[in-house]
C-alpha cells in the first residue's frame, strides 16, 4: 500500500466507480463495492486475464523511420506507378486505406502512417500465406527441408496432409441432427410442444377465444389440441353413421323484398327503381308502391 494511503480505503489494484470497461467474472460477484470487488478480480490468479493492468504504460515498438522508408520503397518498385507515395500531396482526393486511423497531424504525415500501416498489413499476410504453401509443399513432399528453410510453426494437426483415402467411394453422410420439414401446428399431435404459435402471429386460431389468464403459446396450444379433438370425434362419428348426400338443387331463399307491395320505398332511397324516371306528380312513397307492378304497366 502507497505510504500515506489509509487503510481504510481498498487496496491496489482496483477499478474506480464508474468504470465502463470489461471486468471478467464481474457480473457473477455480488455483496462487495465496486472497488474491493474488481481489487478481488484482479487479484485473483484464477480468473483468465491479460495479465496486464488497464493503466499500465503501453509504448509499441515503432520502425524507425529508415524502415519505414525502406517499406515504401519496396512498395514502389514492386507495384511500379503508385498513387500512394512517401511524400503525399495536400489535395489528393483519393483513397487512403486506414487514414480514417490516423489525425491531428499534417496530411503528409498522417498519409504517410497510414500507407505505412497498410504495407504492414499486406506484408505480414503475404508472409502468411508463403509460411502456408511452404508448409503444404514440405508435407506433400514436393520439397525437402535444408538448412535455409526458414523456421516453420509447429504443426498440431493429428493427420498429414495429403489425406489418403480409406475408400473408392464416398459413403453419403447423413447427420443425425438433420432437421426434418416443418410441419404446420394443425397436423402435430397433441403431446407435441411445437404445437402452437409463437407471440405475435396474427392469424386465425379456432377455439382460441375461450382460453383467457395464459401466455399465448399456452392459449393457441390449447386451443389447437381443443380443435383437433373435435375434428376426429366429427371425422369418427360420420365414418359410423355414413354421410347421406342430397344432390337435389337447394331452395331459394325468399328474403325481405325489395320493392314494397302496400307501401312505398322510403326517401332518399338510392337504389335502382324500375320506371321510376316516367312518373310524376306524386310524392317519392306514393310513386314508389308496388314499383314492380308499374314496371308492367308501363311495358
Amino acid at each position: 500500500m502507497p505510504v500515506g494511503k489509509s487503510i481504510l480505503m481498498t487496496p491496489d489494484p482496483y477499478h474506480t466507480p464508474g468504470y465502463g470497461g470489461f471486468c471478467p467474472q464481474f457480473k457473477y460477484q455480488i455483496g462487495e463495492t465496486f472497488g474491493r470487488t474488481t481489487c478481488n478480480l484482479l487479484r485473483n490468479p484464477g480468473v483468465a486475464s491479460s495479465g496486464k493492468l488497464v493503466l499500465t504504460d503501453i509504448r509499441p515498438v515503432r520502425p524507425d523511420s529508415a524502415s519505414k522508408s525502406k517499406l515504401l520503397a519496396r512498395r514502389t518498385q514492386s507495384w511500379g506507378d503508385q498513387k500512394l507515395v512517401e511524400k503525399m500531396v495536400p489535395g489528393y482526393t483519393g483513397f487512403i486505406p486506414k487514414s480514417q486511423h490516423y489525425y491531428g497531424n499534417r496530411y503528409a504525415l498522417n498519409s504517410r502512417n497510414a500507407i505505412i500501416d497498410f504495407e504492414t498489413d499486406q506484408q505480414m499476410h503475404k508472409n502468411k500465406m508463403n509460411e502456408l504453401k511452404l508448409t503444404t509443399a514440405l508435407q506433400n513432399g514436393k520439397m525437402v527441408p535444408a538448412g535455409n528453410t526458414p523456421k516453420l510453426p509447429e504443426i498440431y494437426s493429428k493427420y498429414v496432409t495429403p489425406l489418403q483415402p480409406i475408400a473408392k467411394e464416398p459413403q453419403p453422410y447423413v447427420s443425425k441432427h438433420t432437421v426434418s420439414q416443418p410441419l404446420s401446428p394443425y397436423y402435430l399431435s397433441n403431446n407435441d410442444s411445437r404445437k402452437n404459435f409463437m407471440s405475435g402471429y396474427t392469424g386465425f386460431v379456432p377455439r382460441s377465444r375461450d382460453q383467457l389468464g395464459l401466455g399465448y403459446p399456452i392459449i393457441t396450444h390449447l386451443a389447437l389440441n381443443e380443435f383437433t379433438d373435435d375434428l376426429r370425434a366429427k371425422s369418427a362419428t360420420q365414418a359410423s353413421e355414413g354421410v347421406l348426400v342430397d344432390r337435389s338443387a337447394p331452395a331459394m331463399m325468399h328474403g325481405k323484398p325489395i320493392y314494397p307491395v302496400e307501401t312505398g320505398l322510403v326517401p332518399h332511397y338510392t337504389g335502382h327503381i324500375p320506371g321510376q324516371k316516367f312518373r310524376y306528380g306524386k310524392t317519392f312513397g306514393h310513386s314508389t308502391e308496388n314499383a314492380l307492378k308499374h314496371r308492367m304497366s308501363i311495358q
